[in-house]
């Protein structure tokens, strides 16, 4: 392989999607190479009224969040929580209508263009309101919108094009009452280390409880064309949404280089048990090849599964990650569920190499019933990057935690031969419900691919 720093080159194409062509009223001096992320997703107003949310991610040399805020802060060092009014979203159905929608700057990952900016849709009046919603009749909706200046990616991928397309359906009555999109999120560019195998876990999670299916996106979905979409070579997909990849030296299929950017797309279905999809949801991003000398950092405690808390309670999540340099790394959250921070606050320490990151979470009754997907990302001393998501569920019922189960057996960290037998001493729940177990088998200490 070669460690040669490849230059993005950067290009301009029109979108056109079923007759239909969206354009964004940006400056010509704007960076033409912008998008790097995005997904969306809907929960219920009512029966018939959805309100639909979504992240996106941007090139900060991106003049919208470079130079210019229509509410809110302009400088560099201040923007996070800035709101900035541009793009159509387009509702679908006989008749399809569009809509504004405004941005919210959640975080940045820098202070220089090069860096990356993740937002939130939503609409400002007075103030911010997250998500748009949209009264629907019973049947089947296509929500999208998009445009062009995707960030330019491996020549591999080339046939993919230019422009982007994020799209989520919507189905409304009959078999499809009450129910609600999966909720998903990803950075915007995940780096892989080059030399290596690769893992990465899609996470998502849906409010109903519903089975979820990962599947890569078509070019129609994602791109606003025909074809198949050219998914990164080698690279594969599970139903639950394990990414797996090989760029070692000996896989000849593939050539990688430094800086190299590829593209993923994914949809995240919830399904009817005849396999019917009840929804989809778009996930959109990119992974950078990074110097194989440098191992990103390792989260040595992370949460498992999805966290469920009830409107009204505490709830305090521990994360904590090393680095093989021995000096901490730098944990972040990249896309907060609220910047409130009497709803959502953190605090971070380091001891010995290890940092510690607390989170404090206290949902209001306006998060009731609604999910979220949590980005964590540990940054070492060389800006190599470990990312990992987990999911949240904020319920309206009360409902205390189990206690956790306690390992008795063998001790932690120690080395067994096979067979071998776990004993834990079992939980308790103060409310008296039954207490279920899920066993998850980690294949590398990053506690990827459980």
């Amino acid at each position: 392989m070669h460690f040669i720093k490849a230059k993005v080159s950067k290009i301009i194409l029109a979108l056109t999607s079923v007759g239909i062509v969206i354009l964004l009223m940006f400056p010509a001096s704007l960076s033409a190479t912008h998008f790097r992320y995005g997904t969306l997703s809907w929960d219920l107003v009512d029966n018939d009224t959805i309100r639909l949310k979504g992240g996106i991610g941007w090139n900060a040399g991106h003049g919208s969040w470079n130079e210019i805020s229509d509410y809110g802060e302009t400088s560099l060092s201040t923007f996070v929580g800035s709101v900035r009014d541009y793009l159509d979203v387009t509702w679908g159905g006989g008749s399809p209508t569009s809509s504004d929608m405004h941005h919210k700057v959640l975080s940045r990952s820098g202070s220089t263009t090069s860096d990356s900016v993740i937002t939130q849709i939503g609409t400002y009046s007075s103030g911010w309101t997250e998500g748009l919603t949209h009264d629907y009749d019973n049947g089947t909706h296509i929500i999208y919108w998009g445009s062009s200046s995707r960030t330019s990616v491996h020549s591999d991928q080339s046939g993919n094009g230019g422009t982007w397309r994020n799209e989520t359906m919507v189905r409304i009555g009959g078999d499809f009452v009450g129910n609600v999109s999966p909720v998903s999120a990803v950075p915007d560019t995940v780096r892989v280390q080059d030399n290596k195998t690769f893992s990465y876990q899609v996470s998502a999670t849906d409010a109903n409880g519903d089975n979820l299916t990962y599947r890569w996106g078509t070019k129609a979905e994602f791109f606003g064309s025909s074809g198949t979409f050219v998914m990164p070579t080698g690279m594969t997909l599970s139903s639950s949404g394990l990414i797996e990849w090989d760029v070692r030296d000996n896989n000849t299929a593939l050539s990688t280089t430094t800086d190299d950017l590829w593209n993923a797309v994914i949809m995240v279905e919830d399904r009817l048990d005849n396999g019917t999809a009840r929804s989809h949801i778009p996930v959109d991003f990119f992974f950078l090849i990074t110097d194989p000398s440098n191992d990103p950092p390792v989260f040595t405690v992370f949460p498992t599964g999805t966290q469920t808390i009830f409107s009204g309670s505490t709830k305090t999540i521990t994360i904590k990650s090393t680095d093989d340099s021995g000096t901490a790394p730098t944990i972040t959250v990249l896309n907060p569920p609220s910047d409130n921070s009497s709803i959502w606050s953190t605090s971070s320490s380091t001891s010995g190499g290890e940092t510690t990151f607390s989170i404090t979470f206290a949902p209001d009754s306006s998060m009731e019933d609604t999910s979220y997907v949590v980005n964590i990302r540990s940054t070492d001393g060389a800006s190599m990057t470990k990312d990992q998501s987990f999911g949240i569920q904020v319920s309206s019922v009360t409902n205390a935690d189990p206690t956790a189960p306690i390992l008795l057996s063998p001790a932690d960290d120690a080395n067994v031969t096979s067979p071998v037998t776990f004993r834990f001493a079992g939980s308790t729940d103060s409310d008296g419900d039954n207490v279920s177990y899920t066993r998850y088998v980690c294949t590398n200490s990053g506690f990827v691919g459980c």
